[in-house]
C-alpha cells in the first residue's frame, strides 16, 4: 500500500488542530455548505413549454413536497395505525390520530416555506394565515385514504397551489385557477406526482434517505391505453344508479381488470405510472359523492390533465370548470386516458 504523501498529512494535521484551537476560526474559514440540488429546476424542464416557472411557484412546491418527507418520516415513525382521536372535522368525518399529525406537519412546512399566505385542509377548513408576504394559497388532504391505513395499505396526500387572490376564500373559484398540483403516494416507498398548469406532462419524484430524487421526467397518459383496467368506487350505487350499473356492466362484458384499492390517490397514481385506465366514483341517491372538490379532486384532476388525460364530472362536464361553492363541496364522476373517459360519458352520462 503507497505511503501518504506527507505534504499532505500536514495539511491534514494542520486543519484539524485549527478546528480544536480555534473553531469559529475554523468555521468562518471552511466553505459553506452546498445545499442540495432542486430537483424541480431538472425535472420540469422536459415538460413545461414557459420552462422555467417562477422561482416563487418552484419555492412554493418545494414547501409542499417538504411537508409530503415530513408526513412520510411521521407515518414511518408512528405506531397509531387507525387509532381515532375522538375527534371530528367540520364535515362530521371522525378524526384519526394521524388525520391530525399529517394536517400539522404539512402546515408546518407550507409555513416554513414563506410562500404561501395562507392555507385550508380537509381536517382544518377555516382560514389559517401563514406569511404575511406570501404569493399563494393551499388546499389539500393530508391524508387521503385514512379509513384504509389501520391495515397498512397505501395512502395519499393531496395538495393544490392557488395565487393568493383578493377574496380571502375559494370560493368561487374554479378549477382552472389551480396553478399546481402535488399528489403524494405513501405506499412501500413515498412518491410524488407534480402537474403544473399549462405543462405538457407531470413529474414523477421519489424520497430516498431524506432527499427527493427525480424518478420520471415525463409521466403522460396516451389518449387509448394498450390495457383495460378499472377503478370502480363507490360501488354500492349501482344499487339506485341505472347508469352506474350500465357503466359496470359494460366493464364486465369487456373484460376490463379490476384495480381498486379502496384510496382515491393510489387508485389514480397506478393509472399514472401504467401509462393508462379509469377511475370512476359516481353518487347515487342513497349513495352520496365522497371526493371534495376543494381537497381533492381540483389538485387531481389538474395533474391528470396535464399528463394528457381527463377527468369529469357527473354530468360529462369538466372537473376542473366547476366552481367551488364551499369546503365541503362534493363532485363524483370519471378521472384517467382519454378514451376511457369517452367511455364513462356515453355509458354513464348518455353523452354520444
Amino acid at each position: 500500500m503507497p505511503s501518504a504523501c506527507p505534504f499532505h498529512t500536514c495539511l491534514a494535521l494542520g486543519g484539524m488542530a485549527l478546528s480544536l484551537l480555534f473553531p469559529r476560526l475554523a468555521s468562518k474559514l471552511a466553505p459553506p455548505p452546498r445545499a442540495p440540488p432542486n430537483p424541480l429546476q431538472g425535472g420540469l424542464r422536459g415538460c413545461s413549454p414557459s420552462y422555467p416557472p417562477p422561482p416563487s411557484l418552484l419555492a412554493a412546491l418545494s414547501g409542499v413536497l417538504a411537508g409530503v418527507a415530513a408526513t412520510s418520516l411521521a407515518l414511518r415513525r408512528s405506531t397509531a395505525g387507525g387509532a381515532k382521536a375522538g375527534s371530528s372535522n367540520a364535515s362530521g368525518d371522525a378524526q384519526l390520530e394521524l388525520d391530525l399529525l399529517c394536517d400539522a406537519r404539512s402546515f408546518a412546512a407550507l409555513r416554513a416555506c414563506g410562500r404561501f399566505r395562507w392555507a385550508v385542509s380537509e381536517e382544518t377548513p377555516a382560514r389559517r394565515e401563514l406569511a404575511a408576504g406570501g404569493e399563494y394559497a393551499c388546499s389539500f388532504d393530508p391524508l387521503d385514504g385514512s379509513s384504509v391505513i389501520g391495515p397498512n395499505f397505501a395512502v395519499g396526500g393531496i395538495y393544490a397551489v392557488w395565487a393568493v387572490g383578493d377574496s380571502g376564500t375559494f370560493v368561487g373559484r374554479s378549477g382552472r385557477e389551480v396553478l399546481a398540483s402535488v399528489v403524494a403516494v405513501y405506499g412501500s416507498r413515498t412518491t410524488a406526482f407534480v402537474g403544473v398548469r399549462g405543462a405538457t406532462a407531470a413529474t414523477e419524484y421519489t424520497l430516498v434517505d431524506g432527499e427527493w430524487k427525480l424518478t420520471a421526467p415525463i409521466v403522460s397518459l396516451p389518449h387509448t391505453p394498450s390495457h383495460r383496467t378499472f377503478a370502480f368506487g363507490n360501488l354500492r350505487a349501482t344499487a339506485d344508479s341505472r347508469a352506474y350499473r350500465r357503466l359496470l356492466d359494460f366493464y364486465l362484458a369487456e373484460r376490463y381488470t379490476l384495480r381498486y384499492t379502496g384510496g382515491m390517490v393510489p387508485d389514480v397514481m397506478h393509472i399514472l405510472s401504467k401509462s393508462g385506465g379509469v377511475f370512476t366514483n359516481v353518487s347515487s341517491p342513497k349513495a352520496r359523492a365522497k371526493l371534495r372538490f376543494l381537497y381533492e379532486i381540483a389538485a387531481v384532476a389538474l395533474l391528470v390533465e396535464v399528463a394528457g388525460g381527463a377527468a369529469v364530472d357527473e354530468g360529462g362536464g369538466a372537473m376542473l370548470d366547476v366552481v367551488c361553492d364551499g369546503d365541503d363541496m362534493r363532485v363524483g364522476g370519471c378521472i384517467g386516458s382519454k378514451s376511457e373517459v369517452e367511455v364513462f360519458k356515453r355509458e354513464c352520462c348518455g353523452i354520444k
